[in-house]
């Protein structure tokens, strides 16, 4: 099973490069649901390794909420919430796609050499996966102040989540289910209140590209 977490890491990683490389917000939208799904896969078998170990059902239960709300809910939220704002055809990413990969490649690269360090207190193959974690952070990260609509910038959010889960899942085998639930919760609310902006933004600006604030500048 081990080995399916390994894989399972490395395509959370690519799916996040395929996010930077897509150029509709629907695209986006559904690269964030394939990306959650991976987690949820990965929760799920180590929550397995953990049921069979310790007696731990944690992660199988945060497995279930990762596929009810980042697979199922949010993503049908976000495809409601822009199929009732103004559309208009605009580029959306303030750099060239290739650009765009280009930088997300050096941030892999540049985690790599920053965790190598810990070699000698980690085993290999975990600075592997956390390196695949701790760079889909900076891709979100990145992600989100490369787009300039609001909902390119909320999915920028949920993979910086997505990543900080992951690392965490890695290195400490999960957190405690009350301190998962309440995150999530917090997670939920964030999300409602972009989705409320992204309406006052469209309302006010019969857009919703971000840099359409510039506009309340005295």
């Amino acid at each position: 099973m081990l080995e399916f977490v390994k894989i399972l890491s490395v395509l959370i990683l690519l799916s996040a490069f395929v996010l930077m490389g897509n150029k509709r917000i629907n695209s986006y939208i559904e690269t964030f649901r394939v990306q959650s799904l991976f987690i949820a896969l990965m929760a799920g078998i180590n929550g397995i390794i953990m049921l069979r170990t310790e007696g731990r059902f944690d992660l199988l239960a945060i497995c279930v909420l990762i596929l009810v709300l980042k697979v199922i809910y949010i993503p049908g939220l976000l495809h409601r919430t822009y199929a009732h704002v103004k559309y208009e055809v605009e580029k959306d990413f303030i750099l060239n796609i290739p650009i765009l990969i280009s930088v997300c490649s050096g941030l892999v690269v540049f985690t790599y050499f920053c965790l190598g360090t810990l070699s000698s207190i980690i085993p290999n193959s975990i600075i592997l996966q956390l390196v695949n974690s701790v760079s889909v952070i900076w891709i979100g990260l990145f992600f989100m102040i490369s787009r300039k609509k609001a909902i390119g910038q909320i999915i920028g959010f949920l993979v910086i989540e997505n990543g900080l889960f992951v690392t965490t899942m890695l290195g400490t085998e999960g957190m405690p289910f009350i301190v998962d639930l309440g995150l999530f919760i917090d997670l939920i609310t964030a999300i409602l209140i972009m989705g409320i902006l992204v309406f006052r933004i469209n309302d006010l600006f019969d857009s919703i590209d971000t840099d359409q604030l510039n506009k309340l500048k005295g």
